[in-house]
C-alpha cells in the first residue's frame, strides 16, 4: 500500500494549527505552507488532501483551508529503525547497525519490526521504487503470494514468495523481466520478514 510520509503530514498539520494560534485562527495561505513545508504544488496539495482525508483540516483546494471546530489529530507513533538496504545478522545487531530511525503511526506495526530500503527494479510492478522505505515484520515465516525479505546464496532480495511442494519460489514483479528473471529457486533461504506497508516519499 503506497502511503504519504506520516511525519511531514503532522509537520504540516502542526505547521496550520501553530499559524492559527499566532493569527487569531487565520490560516495560513496555500503557497506559506508551500515555502514551509519545501514542497512544490502538486506535492503540496496531495499532502493537505490527504490531511482532509483523515479529518484534521478542511480544505476546498482553492488556496484557502481552516481548521474551525477541529482539534489537531494526535498519533500514537512509534521509533522503527531503518536497517538499510542489505539486512543480516541477528535481530539485536540489526538495531545496531542501524542507518536512522523513523517515527510511524504505532497503527502500522505488527509485532517487532523494521525499515528497509528498497534498491533496483525488481518489485516495479508492485509499486516499489528504489528509495521506497518498506516496513517489514520480523518473521521467519511466510505464505503463499506475501512479499518477503529474503536472505539466499546469493545475498538479500525483496520478492514475492511462493511454494511449490515444499520448495521456495521468489518472483520479480517486473514485465521487462525474462521468465528466467522473474523466477528465483534458491538453494538456501532464509525468510527474515515479511513486508506490511510501502511508505514513499513524494
Amino acid at each position: 500500500m503506497k502511503v504519504l510520509n506520516q511525519e511531514k503530514l503532522d509537520r504540516m498539520a502542526e505547521y496550520i494549527k501553530s499559524y492559527m494560534r499566532a493569527n487569531n485562527g487565520e490560516a495560513p495561505k496555500f503557497g506559506e505552507i508551500l515555502a514551509h513545508m519545501e514542497m512544490s504544488k502538486s506535492v503540496g496539495y496531495r499532502y493537505l488532501t490527504r490531511l482532509k482525508e483523515q479529518g484534521v483540516i478542511e480544505y476546498s483546494g482553492k488556496g484557502t483551508l481552516s481548521m474551525e471546530g477541529r482539534s489537531l489529530r494526535r498519533y500514537n507513533s512509534v521509533r522503527v529503525p531503518i536497517i538499510g538496504n542489505v539486512i543480516c545478522g541477528s535481530p539485536e545487531e540489526e538495531e545496531e547497525y542501524a542507518e536512522g530511525f523513523l517515527a510511524i503511526p504505532e497503527e502500522w506495526v505488527q509485532g517487532e519490526c523494521f525499515l528497509l530500503r528498497a534498491y533496483g527494479d525488481s518489485m516495479v510492478d508492485a509499486g516499489v521504487e528504489a528509495g521506497d522505505l518498506i516496513l517489514v515484520k520480523k518473521t521467519s515465516e511466510a505464505t503463499d503470494g506475501q512479499i518477503v525479505v529474503a536472505l539466499t546464496e546469493n545475498g538479500n532480495t525483496l520478492k514475492r514468495i511462493f511454494w511449490e511442494n515444499g520448495r521456495p519460489r521468489l518472483h520479480a514483479e517486473n514485465k521487462s523481466y525474462t521468465a528466467q528473471q522473474r523466477d528465483i529457486y534458491p538453494k538456501e533461504l532464509s525468510i527474515q520478514g515479511v513486508a506490511l506497508k510501502l511508505i514513499k516519499d513524494f
